[in-house]
């Protein structure tokens, strides 16, 4: 069982009080005048950002606006599952003819990826069998948002291989992130593992059972942390990173902010997450007197920066309230609350003074949210302040030949081979360890462990899941029979089950 030396039972105790403390003794907010203005949000965002953007908000408004406003958040779970549940209530409402006024506001959060796929045309056939098209988001045009505005706002409409906001106007960034590796010194120490700083370095066999993931299909971002990894190593070499890193994991979780707290605890050695829960994570501990038991990494050359944006429901029931909180993010004001100390912190007088245009003070009030800005603008003007010295706009490289399409394959390739299959994956991961390295039965259990699925269709042909061929049939596949995708999931698992556990095992029996 995964556990520390006994003489971390009384720090492992402390740490969980003190990721308590916040939730249990934050103040309580005041209660609102009667007929106080609400706007409706849709969020993976945590407790931490709600509680900073909520209070600065109302501030805001109330100071440009005349009035407060309540922020009212809805956290049904990670960006995959939100887009799910607003696919299907939109589905419906179109159906129906009741898009006019939907449920939510704002998306707000989430990854550039699932912003883009709200933003796609959908099409619906209503209660009479007549077509018609729809989109989840709405475009705000140039005479509610001008390009005169965004470009004083972001500035080049680029970082990296990715866009600042959608060309089409459908969501805007607000934060950048990145993705990268939270990690335990202590359990490394223990473990006798040198310090990681690559993904290769989650494959090391020494971690078994002590490596952190989540589910690419229930969490967007490290389904982009696996799409980052298989586009700068390679389709070959990033999923056999991807497996034995898997084949080293405890579990997978259905959310990514549980990776760096387990890690935290001790209960991980290290995991893959987005760079703020990593940062956030560290510095809790810190704060509580941890010293540098936990740190964050961004994998060298192989991480990549992607836009956190918001985008406006149609359908929005406040949307007047909805555009100016769009307006507001984009503010110094808001700006700073990703990367400013918190002015209830010891650090906070560091920051102290400075305000924006509106005589605001800068920074938030008690989270320090460890995320960076994504206006451009921001980090000549204040980066002194900032509590990580990081510009991602020095750091964003841009990729040669990104394959976008891979995207699709991710999360059911990696439930077949790595979720469905995890017992039989730990055990050909075990028995390739005690076989003889360099020998032919060890050549074959390493080839037999990285096979990718080959499923046979009705006319006797193979597709290869390891091939560009055969990714490109695929995806006709899918296009063409979408009730085809669980059927060959299900082939997929067959396959990995057979291949990496009865062969590997007849194989280390000879």
């Amino acid at each position: 069982m995964n556990r520390l030396e006994p003489a971390h039972i009384a720090v492992v105790t402390a740490l969980a009080i003190v990721l308590g403390v916040p939730f249990l003794f934050r103040p309580e907010a005041a209660r609102p005048e009667p007929g106080t203005k609400r706007i409706i949000i849709i969020t993976p965002h945590n407790e931490q950002i709600r509680h900073e953007f909520s209070v600065a908000f109302s501030i805001w408004h109330e100071k440009h606006y005349g009035e407060p406003v309540i922020v009212d958040w809805r956290t049904p779970g990670g960006t995959s599952e939100i887009r799910k549940q607003l696919t299907a209530e939109y589905q419906s409402a179109a159906r129906q003819g009741q898009l006019a006024t939907m449920s939510y506001d704002l998306l707000f959060g989430g990854g550039s990826y699932e912003h883009n796929q709200v933003a796609r045309k959908q099409t619906f056939i209503d209660d009479e069998g007549v077509e018609g098209t729809y989109t989840i988001s709405e475009a705000l045009g140039e005479d509610v948002l001008d390009q005169a505005t965004l470009d004083q706002w972001y500035g080049e409409n680029l970082i990296g291989r990715n866009t600042l906001y959608d060309p089409g106007r459908h969501w805007f960034g607000t934060a950048l992130s990145a993705f990268g590796i939270v990690f335990n010194r202590d359990c490394l120490r223990s473990l006798e593992v040198e310090q990681i700083s690559t993904w290769e370095h989650l494959t090391n066999p020494a971690l078994q059972g002590w490596v952190a993931l989540a589910d690419p299909g229930q969490s967007g971002s490290i389904c982009t942390t696996f799409e980052v990894i298989l586009n700068r190593l390679g389709w070959e070499r990033g999923w056999k990173v991807l497996r034995e890193a898997a084949a080293n994991s405890r579990y997978f979780s259905n959310s990514s902010s549980k990776v760096p707290i387990d890690v935290g605890m001790g209960e991980a050695a290290a995991g893959m997450c987005i760079d703020f829960y990593g940062r956030y994570q560290s510095q809790t501990i810190t704060d509580a007197g941890g010293g540098d038991r936990v740190g964050y990494v961004d994998p060298r050359d192989i991480t990549d920066i992607d836009p956190d944006p918001i985008s406006l429901l149609t359908g929005a029931p406040n949307r007047e309230l909805a555009i100016r909180f769009i307006d507001f993010c984009l503010t110094d004001y808001a700006q700073s609350l990703w990367q400013f100390p918190a002015r209830e912190s010891r650090d906070g007088e560091t920051a102290a003074g400075v305000v924006d245009e509106a005589g605001l003070p800068l920074g938030p009030e008690q989270f320090e949210l460890r995320r960076m800005p994504a206006r451009r603008s921001m980090y000549p003007r204040y980066q002194e302040y900032f509590r990580d010295q990081v510009n991602p706009f020095d750091l964003a490289t841009p990729f040669e030949n990104w394959n976008s399409q891979m995207r699709r394959f991710i999360a059911p390739l990696f439930s077949a081979m790595a979720i469905d299959n995890h017992e039989y994956l730990q055990e050909a991961w075990l028995a390739l360890q005690e076989a003889e390295p360099g020998s032919s039965a060890y050549q074959e259990m390493y080839e037999l462990l990285h096979r990718m699925p080959v499923v046979q269709l009705a006319d006797g042909t193979e597709v290869d899941m390891a091939t560009t061929e055969g990714l490109e049939a695929m995806k006709a596949r899918w296009k063409s029979d979408a009730i085809s995708r669980d059927r060959d999931r299900i082939a997929w698992t067959v396959f990995s089950g057979r291949t990496i556990a009865t062969s590997c095992r007849s194989v280390k029996s000879r």
